[in-house]
């Protein structure tokens, strides 16, 4: 279904044209990073203060297992083919290898310094790590779990998203201030793009042919075409973005702005904000489930996960006035208690009669 088609209503019902939060899910603490397992009715979610993957049936019942890894996940990446899970360990230096079906740990693999960020193409049966201290990316392979190489980045390396098209990948380096383009499968660096202060977060938009930098420390998400590498504008959001994700179909960007305890919600080809949804304390990743299309939201101050429908509607509007709101008083006769005279309205409100009888209902 096309989300930016208008929505019809017909004589017989009326359409609820409001996004609205379904449920707010109990995690572990710090819950960031998120991947789906659509055909499975499973999302993953790294709880970073917990040191654990907790599962979640999307289908509403409890979750299944909490899985441990190393210290402080903050990245989690699913890879259909193999049923694996990838985590980054920031602390540990590692990528943790789970099994998602039961959680079990496959693999510990050692990476560059604090990787604070995951990148994955399923084509090239590869996941990179973003190793924020070192300032390199290194490249895994997805089935061996061996590692493939290492790419030099700016400093504070960390999300990584891959463009197959063009075959381009792009890193946020976070103290940079920069992105860097490196070849996903030569493993080599290809040049530099200056963004705004403290790049957390990068998405690529197939669809519109758009990067989407999330700046964290200028509130704001910096818009580069996928095919020149140009800057094209810088799209305002509230405090802190640090999270992204793109619809199925391409047509609506959400934002994560961890200071404001909202989701932005903006329309990818043109940039404008359509609205806000309001969900946890510290919101940090977000991303669609593609079968339901509801927007699954991680609160890394609240440990909790907002599952959003329709979050591509606006919020519900302000409750209409009731029909009596503005009109005058109808007409009415009571007796009055002491000399047994019926009074009417006029002569009720004229000896402030009214504002007792209604006082004391």
């Amino acid at each position: 279904m096309n989300r930016s088609e208008p929505i019809v209503e017909g004589a017989a019902c009326a359409i609820d044209r409001a996004h609205r939060v379904v449920s707010d899910i109990e995690l572990g603490m710090g819950p960031e990073g998120i991947a789906v397992d659509a055909p499975g009715r499973r999302a993953f979610i790294a709880c970073s203060r917990s040191n654990a993957v907790a599962a979640v049936r999307l289908d509403g019942h409890p979750r299944p297992w909490l899985a441990r890894t190393g210290r402080e996940p903050i990245a989690v990446i699913f890879d259909r083919p193999t049923g694996r899970l990838f985590t980054a360990d920031a602390r540990s230096d590692t990528v943790t290898v789970l099994d998602a079906a039961s959680g079990q740990q496959l693999a510990r693999i050692q990476v560059g310094a604090y990787p604070a960020g995951l990148g994955y193409d399923e084509g090239l049966r590869r996941v990179y790590s973003g190793d924020t201290a070192a300032g390199t990316i290194t490249a895994i392979d997805a089935d061996t779990l061996r590692r493939a190489g290492t790419v030099p980045a700016g400093l504070g390396a960390g999300s990584i998203a891959v463009d197959a098209a063009s075959g381009r990948a792009y890193s946020a380096d976070f103290m940079a201030s920069s992105i860097t383009v490196f070849d996903p499968v030569g493993l080599r660096p290809l040049g530099r793009i200056s963004v705004r202060e403290g790049p957390c977060k990068a998405v690529a938009n197939p669809v519109t042919r758009h990067l989407y930098v999330a700046s964290s420390l200028h509130g704001s998400v910096t818009r580069i075409s996928l095919d020149s590498g140009a800057v094209l504008d810088e799209l305002p959001v509230e405090r802190a973005p640090v999270g992204l994700c793109i619809s199925p179909d391409g047509s609506w960007l959400y934002v994560c702005n961890r200071g404001a305890g909202t989701v932005s919600v903006l329309e990818a080809r043109t940039g404008r904000e359509s609205h806000r949804i309001d969900v946890g304390n510290g919101p940090g990743d977000c991303t669609i489930d593609p079968v339901t299309g509801r927007l699954l939201v991680s609160n890394a101050g609240s440990g909790t996960l907002t599952v959003v429908e329709r979050p591509w509607l606006p919020p519900p509007g302000p409750a209409p006035p009731h029909p009596a709101v503005g009109q005058p008083l109808p007409e009415f006769a009571l007796p009055d208690l002491r000399t047994g005279q019926l009074r009417r309205s006029r002569e009720w409100a004229e000896r402030r009669y009214i504002v007792c009888f209604f006082a004391s209902w």
